[in-house]
């Protein structure tokens, strides 16, 4: 990294962009711009914590909060770095160390961080956003108009219990002789094989994250499937890691280059439309269409056929 004491003045034109995008709201391209200045290892500590906030504002919570402990000393750094090391702390279940730095962040910002998650969902670390709708009611059902049938129309009234009768009856009948709530009636809406259902899809869910590779994986491989020739392989890599890491999508225009296979160009594309750079992406996509040209994919063209014979046929 970079001289983090560098001013603002000193700063690279790249972060000075990366920053300007990412306060316009072009997150997709913020990000893109300064993952690859990180692997440059190009990032100031300012660029380190447009990073942190980059990566939090796009879901990546985990590496948000790696980029924001690199600038942040005994609960000390800059006040979005340690709201961001607080939402890291909350989802990873260290609500302690989540309260804790948000407590700091309150008192060194007298309580105004409002404008700084900008609508960003919080943790209970936080005290909650005066923005944020009303919690919605618990009933499951609304009746459509009170005192009016499902038509619109007043209901008649009948010789019937009245509503405090039947509600006393309900509570009677889901208790047993004890005076107990009955187990069946009073069963929640989650049961034990909802609860159960759950815990498999989300094991299910673990196991298929954990058989696929990272983007740099993905990205490692591609590489070294292009300089074996493996163009088809190479593209099917390069492809994972845009869907994988799309914030690799630079790095995967510069492994590719300017190859003129339809299936790199494929990929090409789409690494261009991630980065903001759409006529590139156009342009890709028109080199993926067109028809393969052996002198130029390197592949070849094969022996000429043999010139007819002189003398015909001998029949």
């Amino acid at each position: 990294m970079s001289d983090p004491s560098a001013t603002a003045t000193q700063r690279s034109p790249d972060l000075v962009l990366a920053r300007l995008h990412l306060r316009l709201g072009s997150l997709s391209l913020a990000r893109a711009e300064l993952e690859t200045l990180a692997g440059k290892d190009m990032l100031d500590a300012e660029g380190v914590v447009d990073l942190a906030e980059v990566r939090w504002r796009t879901g990546d919570i985990v590496g948000a909060g790696e980029a924001a402990a690199l600038v942040i000393d005994d609960d000390e750094g800059p006040v979005l770095a340690l709201i961001v090391a607080a939402e890291a702390a909350a989802a990873r279940g260290r609500p302690s160390e989540a309260r804790r730095l948000a407590a700091k962040v309150l008192a060194i910002s007298d309580g105004s961080i409002d404008a700084i998650f900008a609508g960003m969902p919080r943790s209970p670390a936080w005290p909650p956003d005066p923005a944020a709708p009303a919690p919605s009611p618990t009933t499951m059902f609304d009746s459509p108009h009170p005192g009016r049938g499902t038509g619109g129309r007043r209901a008649r009234s009948t010789a019937g219990p009245s509503a405090a009768d039947g509600a006393a009856a309900a509570t009677l009948a889901t208790q047993d002789g004890t005076g107990q709530p009955d187990g069946h009636a009073g069963a929640g809406l989650w049961d034990d094989d909802l609860a159960a259902a759950a815990e498999a899809e989300a094991e299910s869910a673990a196991a298929v994250d954990a058989s696929l590779p990272s983007g740099e994986e993905a990205l490692d491989m591609g590489r070294q499937l292009l300089e074996s020739g493996d163009t088809g392989g190479a593209a099917l890599q390069l492809a994972l890691v845009l869907r994988i890491a799309p914030a690799l999508a630079p790095a995967v225009i510069d492994v590719i280059g300017d190859r003129h296979d339809p299936g790199l160009a494929f990929v090409r594309g789409d690494a261009y439309r991630l980065v903001g750079r759409e006529l590139d992406a156009r342009r890709a996509y028109a080199d993926a269409a067109r028809p393969s040209d052996p002198s130029t994919s390197g592949e070849p063209a094969g022996p000429p056929p043999d010139p007819p014979s002189p003398e015909g046929d001998p029949a």
